[in-house]
């Protein structure tokens, strides 16, 4: 599945996809895209409502 959306973001960033990704790098990228979007989200609760953080 990190095969799948990690060509589904390179075919959204407009590059075309890469049948050669390997699946461990596909899953390190993707492990680090949502470590990355929890912690924008985390922040974005705390601003938004104080009593959540």
């Amino acid at each position: 599945m990190a095969l799948v959306r990690h060509q589904l973001r390179r075919l959204a960033h407009g590059r075309t996809p890469a049948p050669r990704t390997r699946p461990v790098v596909a899953l390190l990228s993707e492990q680090l895209q949502q470590r990355k979007a929890l912690r924008r989200y985390r922040s974005w609760l705390v601003a938004r409502h104080p009593s959540a953080g």
